[in-house]
């Protein structure tokens, strides 16, 4: 059997294996006989990688040649032809994202970067673009290339406290990507946490810990470190002292266990030019040996740093993303009442104010926590009075509730008289508290309620938190910080009494601020009666009020609300606002409405504004972003002689005076230009010196201190800006036309085209219901990776999946697309040859579809698909790359298997220049690129062809990195 077998089988030729059909064809590079029994071994040249395979000779076969195939009239069906060579197709042609299942707008900029980034092999980079161009889903896109070209597996993202869940949100909302947030979904009791868990998410100040840092570097290394907000990786030189941060020393611990490294700010630069090159040193050590050496050869910054601005920024067609903005101020009179109240509460802060030494050059941590508590109040003051009265009863049901367990204690130790009574009054007014912050309605059961709430804050008191020695903040959900608050162990004097007399004084109901709401919804309605409105706080309290009043107004059913919580319910507020018959009000907390599109609406309104103006305008991004049509209208709700009127007042009449004389002014709106202001705010909002006006300001009084200390901060926020400009002036800025040369030409339409086809073919169903679509998976794509039986709400529109809560975005990257392309372009599924219709040609015709890969020394690759059109003259010519799907969509009945041209004659001499042309392009791709180590050519497609009368030879050309 064996010898009869040696006959057939040759050295250098190409065979089947049987029982390996799914490898395809291979080449014979050595036959070796062992005691009587002849072994083979067999090279494949997959798309994916080589392969050798040691066989018996018993197991092969001669691989069918194409042409042969062709000639003899062994073809496929058209449509099995076209499945087969857009399996190829598609992912190749994905450079820019066009067809991927992310759940977010891709950008050119942001498609740019990332591939930019993708060609290194060792990518160490600091992002710096301006806010609102998408650091984050630019971060995604890159995470996802690295998992799809199997490139990662562990990542690690670092990022202030108050971001770690938008991260993992936007991760599973936008990229379908999982990650673990340290400290939430798993603890690192021992280093064996951290090899068991591959995508993690860590807040800055709990990784940073000497004892996690020990962790770390005992477990595996990380494929990818990103670190969010990196400009608080600071180290500062005064003189000769360098002092570090524990960021700092955080990152440089980091910098050695991982490949790759992401830096992420939009605000690299602190007007220090000695911290921002210990950035850049983090990165390459290499790169600068001084700042001085920097400034000189800044043109080296290529290196390692990416900045785009909004004014660069494109959609796909080349037109600007962002529209014009108006930002309105809306001031009013406190009403008597809330005048009074708010001077109370005003003299109660400077009180605690002072006892937290605030203008101090050092406080103890117990001054600090009293700032903290006084800091929080302040704020919430500014929001509704209903945030602030809620908050006073918490703060004064968690003294009590303290005082109540010291009591508890003293008891079980000695016998002392009226202790009894002390604990029994107590418990009575903190039963009196919990019915009026927790709403329990008179019944039977009130006081078992009661006393369960009270039981839910003892047990939080019992609890003792870590207090790290530095804290990094940004974005911090309010609702948090509040939580933390209430719950601080400040000791500030005779405080349950104070606090008491103020939630006595607290006024209730709708107010003026309210009021003024109305009035300004009320003028926008006439002028457009069902025109969309957003309005954003910082607290659940002043949105559970402005929810019941404006449904009291304009009926529950037209108000949708964010406030945290499930993606689930976030995704429903969403959908019911984008429907045009949907909600007209969407109120959202501003963490809650981190990362959401809401284009769909034109006219804010900040009912309270926050410290950080950054944070304002992150809530004007979620309106004045790409797919925006009209000019964003933003209103800004600011009682009158407060501290944040005075200080919005300053910083927008100082930031005005200092654009003017720049011309940084809009001729139109007389406001500051957008890209200056969010610069300017950027780097206001990342210096913690700007945050402190506010507590200053409600101690000076007269306002002087402050006003001068936010010009100083408005100068220092400039010449950082200035610094910057000029450090990256020589940064390759984003080219649209280098987009447009990667830009696919398929589109999401073609690729529903494509599944749709080879769902039917393969015996599933694709039901179109609607919007979405109901497939049934077929049963020989049931053994691929993640694909279930059935999906109930697919669509192909991404605009339609970011807007509707159950619906499923089908793209490269799910696993039902994944595995038909893998299963179409496996050598299980035929669809290498076809030919033409009968009495449909007048001439013989070929066309050759051929995949090259090119490998390099460093373990590298690029992919590429060549087309080219040979007439029967010899003539060369192109074809469009899209002609495939043209076909596909053009076949409708023609699925059968064709019968052979009888004209068709594939001669010796043809079949030697198609071959001789493919070796020509191995040439010439091989001088094209360095350390080129060898180049696989693979034909994948022969097909008579019936749209022209002339002999035609196919070959598409992109190029793809893999």
């Amino acid at each position: 059997m064996d010898e009869e077998k040696i006959d057939d089988i040759k050295e250098n030729e190409r065979v089947l294996v049987y029982g390996l059909e799914e490898l395809g064809a291979g080449e014979v590079l050595r036959i070796r006989e062992s005691g009587g029994v002849y072994q083979v071994d067999v090279l494949f040249d997959r798309v994916d990688g080589r392969r050798l395979e040691t066989v018996p000779i018993n197991r092969l076969k001669p691989a069918p040649d194409l042409f042969e195939r062709l000639s003899s009239g062994d073809l496929d069906s058209p449509l099995d032809f076209f499945l087969k060579q857009l399996a190829y197709q598609l992912p190749l042609f994905n450079v820019g994202g066009e067809l991927s299942n992310s759940r977010t707008d891709l950008l050119p900029h942001q498609i740019l970067l990332t591939r930019d980034i993708i060609e290194y092999q060792r990518r160490r980079f600091l992002i710096a673009d301006e806010v609102g161009l998408g650091k984050t889903i630019e971060t995604g896109l890159i995470i996802r290339e690295l998992f799809a070209r199997k490139d990662a597996e562990r990542i690690l993202i670092v990022c202030p406290a108050g971001l770690t869940r938008n991260w993992q949100q936007e991760l599973i909302e936008c990229f379908r990507l999982h990650f673990d947030i340290l400290g939430t979904d798993f603890s690192d009791v021992t280093h064996l946490s951290w090899e068991t868990h591959n995508r993690v998410i860590a807040s800055i100040d709990t990784i940073k810990q000497l004892r996690r840092i020990e962790r770390l570097r005992r477990a595996p290394k990380w494929d990818l470190i990103v670190i969010d907000e990196a400009h608080h990786l600071s180290r500062k030189k005064y003189g000769k002292k360098v002092q570090l941060t524990q960021n700092y020393r955080l990152a440089e611990a980091l910098r050695t266990y991982t490949r790759d490294m992401l830096f992420l700010t939009a605000t690299p630069h602190q007007g220090d030019g000695y911290q921002f090159w210990s950035l850049i040193q983090l990165l390459d050590d290499q790169l600068f040996e001084s700042p001085d050496v920097m400034s000189d050869h800044r043109g080296l910054l290529n290196r390692v740093m990416f900045r785009r601005t909004k004014r660069e920024a494109t959609d796909a067609d080349g037109n600007p993303i962002f529209m014009r903005r108006q930002v309105y101020t809306q001031t009013f009179p406190l009403a008597a009442r809330e005048r009074w109240f708010y001077d109370q509460l005003t003299e109660y802060l400077r009180e605690g104010y002072g006892v937290a030494g605030i203008g101090q050059s050092k406080t103890t941590s117990k001054q600090r926590a009293v700032g903290f508590v006084m800091a929080t109040f302040q704020k919430m003051m500014s929001s509704s009075p209903r945030a602030i009265r809620q908050a006073l009863r918490r703060r004064l049901l968690v003294l009590l509730a303290r005082e109540y367990m010291a009591l508890e204690r003293k008891a079980q130790k000695i016998h002392a008289p009226g202790i009894a009574e002390k604990l029994f009054k107590l418990q009575e007014e903190m039963r009196r508290l919990a019915i009026d912050i927790a709403s329990i309605p008179l019944s039977s059961g009130q006081m078992a309620e009661a006393d369960a709430y009270i039981a839910k804050v003892r047990q939080r008191l019992a609890r003792k938190g870590y207090i790290g020695e530095e804290t990094t903040s940004w974005a911090l959900d309010m609702e948090e910080e509040a939580e933390d608050a209430i719950y601080s162990e400040a000791v500030i004097p005779n405080e349950p009494q104070k606090v008491r007399e103020l939630i006595k004084v607290a006024p209730v109901g709708p107010d003026r601020k309210f009021d003024t709401l109305i009035r300004a919804i009320e003028q926008v309605k006439r002028l457009s009666r069902d025109e969309k409105i957003v309005v954003f706080t910082q607290y659940r309290e002043t949105l559970e009020f402005l929810k019941m009043e404006l449904g009291k107004l304009y009926g529950e059913s037209k108000i949708a609300v964010i406030k945290g919580g499930p993606l689930d319910d976030k995704i429903a507020a969403v959908e019911a606002f984008w429907e045009p018959e949907g909600a007209q009000f969407l109120v959202s907390t501003s963490a809650g409405g981190e990362g959401i599109n809401l284009q769909i609406c034109h006219i804010l309104f900040n009912y309270d504004l926050p410290w950080n103006p950054m944070a304002v305008e992150q809530r004007i991004g979620r309106i004045h972003r790409y797919g925006q049509t009209d000019t964003a209208q933003v209103y800004n709700l600011v009682a009158e002689d407060t501290v944040e009127e005075r200080i919005y007042g300053l910083l927008e009449e100082k930031l005005l005076g200092i654009a003017k004389t720049i011309g940084k002014v809009d001729e139109v709106t007389g406001q500051v230009i957008e890209d200056f202001r969010s610069e300017i705010l950027g780097f206001l909002g990342s210096s913690p010196r700007y945050q402190d006006l506010y507590k200053k300001a409600l101690i000076d009084r007269d306002y002087q201190r402050t006003e001068l200390e936010i010009v100083e901060a408005i100068e220092k926020a400039r010449q950082a800006s200035e610094a910057l400009r000029q450090l990256a002036q020589d940064l390759e800025s984003f080219n649209f036309g280098r987009y447009k040369k990667i830009k696919g030409p398929f589109t999401l339409d073609d690729l529903k085209l494509f599944v749709e086809k080879g769902i039917l073919r393969l015996g599933g169903a694709f039901i179109p219901q609607g919007d979405v679509t109901h497939i049934e998976a077929p049963k020989t794509l049931h053994q691929y990776s993640n694909v279930s039986p059935r999906y109930e709400n697919i669509v192909f529109d991404r605009k339609l999946a970011m807007r509707k809560r159950n619906a499923e975005l089908m793209g490269l990257g799910h696993p039902l697309v994944d595995a038909l392309i893998e299963h179409l372009r496996s050598p299980l599924f035929s669809g290498e040859v076809t030919g033409n219709w009968p009495g449909e040609v007048k001439s013989s015709e070929l066309s050759v579809r051929c995949m090259f890969v090119v490998n390099f020394e460093e373990g590298k690759k690029k992919t590429f698909y060549k087309g080219f059109s040979l007439s029967n003259d010899g003539q060369l010519n192109t074809f469009s790359p899209g002609a495939d799907i043209e076909e596909l969509a053009s076949l409708k009945s023609k699925v059968g298997r064709p019968r052979p041209c009888e004209t068709l004659s594939i001669s010796k001499s043809i079949k030697d220049r198609i071959l001789s042309i493919i070796a020509e392009e191995e040439a010439s791709l091989r001088a094209k690129f360095d350390n080129v180590l060898s180049i696989n050519s693979h034909i994948i497609g022969l097909m008579e062809n019936w749209w022209l009368s002339s002999l035609t030879v196919s070959f598409l050309s992109v190029l793809k990195v893999q």
